[in-house]
């Protein structure tokens, strides 16, 4: 019997093309039946009646307005709305393989764990720039690769993210004041949603072979929107009341690329305010 899950994507501004990408992959998944959710900012009647051609006999595409209050609003409101226990995450921007939904169904049952994150590698529009060479910056793309295990973590990377509603207390929500919103490149609603899961005593992992591909658009290769992205970066981890270092261990070209890449992320931080959720 085919898994049951709930599907939710949220789009921005983001072009109809590159929604659509996202959408055929989540009609092409494999072992798996429920509905696809669309909360769509941009509302379109005519893109939201082509979302719902998609549906077929195992999965049911929706497509309904979303307000423009940010993406950790529609978060929320993805599992407000789901009608399955196991709510699967992604973002408009990202292409999953067919087997990545019951990948994260699979380790969400196997491991009774309240979030699962996705292994997610990058598909460039074009050629890399030098800073991508960072693990610092590769972070402020999405990526997030240890190979194909599954392993407890401390977060996950909400480009692609499964939830066990069965497991979750009902008032934990993403918190608003995190995450991207008015075109801002805030992030980190999802590390603070982890933070207090864990604080709480339930499962955070990661699965390796739930594999997704983060398109990283043209205009994301330039060296003005990295160094933006960082200042937001230090400025969300000012927000949550962590210590201005990276997430993960510097390498050898997070040394050699400090000077560029350490000042917009210090700024960041020392310009924000901290807003720590407690629940």
């Amino acid at each position: 019997m085919d898994q049951l899950v709930s599907i939710t994507l949220t789009r921005y501004r983001e072009p109809d093309w590159l929604v659509d990408e996202t959408l055929d992959a989540l009609a092409d998944q494999a072992d798996v039946a429920g509905e696809v959710i669309l909360l769509d900012q941009n509302w379109q009647v005519d893109f939201a009646a082509r979302v719902e051609q998609r549906s077929t006999n195992a999965l049911i595409f929706r497509c309904l307005p979303c307000e423009e209050r940010g993406l950790a609003f529609a978060r929320n409101k993805g599992l407000d709305v789901a009608a399955h226990s196991l709510v699967l995450q992604i973002d408009p921007d990202a292409v999953p393989d067919t087997s990545w939904a019951l990948n994260i169904a699979r380790t969400l049952l196997d491991k009774q764990a309240m979030v699962v994150g996705s292994r997610i590698v990058p598909r460039w529009a074009g050629r890399p720039p030098l800073l991508a060479k960072s693990r610092v910056v590769l972070d402020q793309y999405s990526i997030f690769d240890f190979g194909a295990q599954i392993l407890p973590v401390t977060r996950v990377v909400g480009a692609g993210i499964g939830l066990n509603k069965d497991l979750i207390p009902e008032e934990l929500r993403f918190a608003e004041d995190f995450g991207r919103k008015d075109g801002a490149l805030f992030g980190g609603e999802e590390t603070d949603y982890c933070r207090r899961i864990l604080k709480r005593g339930g499962k955070v992992f990661y699965a390796g072979h739930a594999l997704i591909h983060h398109q990283i658009l043209p205009e994301r290769l330039t060296w003005s929107w990295i160094l933006r992205r960082l200042y937001f970066a230090g400025a969300g981890r000012r927000q949550q009341g962590g210590a201005p270092a990276p997430f993960r261990k510097p390498g050898l070209w997070d040394w050699l690329l400090l000077p560029v890449i350490l000042p917009p992320y210090v700024l960041g931080y020392l310009c924000a305010h901290t807003s720590v959720s407690k629940a």
